[in-house]
This record gives C-alpha cells, structure tokens and sequence, in this order.
C-alpha cells in the first residue's frame, strides 16, 4: 500500500483556532473512535446571525485547507496534521496529496 499524505508528523508552528475561525473553519470534536482516540473533523463554521457562510460544505473547507496548505500555510498543515487520520485519507482521496 503507498501512503501519499506528505505533511510533516509535527507541524512547524501549532494550531491556531482564532485564525480558522476568522477563515470560517475549525476543527471539531466528534467524539471517541472505536479504538479510544478522538475524532477530530475540519468543519465549515455555520454564522446564522451573519448571513450566508464563507464556504458551502465541509468539502469546500477541505479544498480551502489543502490548497493554503500546498502554498506553505504552518497553520493549515497542521489543520491537517490534527485531523482524524481516517478523514485525513479521504481528503487526500479527494484532493490529491499535500
């Protein structure tokens, strides 16, 4: 099997939610995996007091996150990096490899 995710196991600068948030995205729990392990997803942030909200899906997120993180994006990368590894694969399926 050939793994093709290429971000960094450790990211060179942390996550910053703050600045996601201001994007229109976030990470966010989802609760427990099978094996223990918690579900971390990349989600579009709904602003039902603000009008209409920056992207339309979670997929257009995932767009957004892997395409800021190909152009060098610390905090994207580790968006990435932080995120469930079976979603990970999925965006990666989705989008191509980082």
């Amino acid at each position: 099997m050939k793994v093709l995710m290429t971000i960094p196991a450790v990211p060179s600068a942390p996550f910053d939610d703050t600045v996601a948030e201001q994007e229109g995205w976030g990470l966010f729990d989802c609760g427990p995996n099978p094996d223990g392990t918690r579900e971390v997803q990349l989600q579009r942030i709904d602003f039902p007091d603000a009008g209409k909200p920056p992207f339309d899906s979670d997929k257009a997120v995932w767009a957004h996150v892997v395409a800021r993180a190909r152009a060098g994006s610390d905090l994207h990368r580790a968006a990435l990096a932080a995120a469930d590894p079976a979603e990970r694969a999925l965006i990666e399926a989705t989008f191509g490899a980082w």
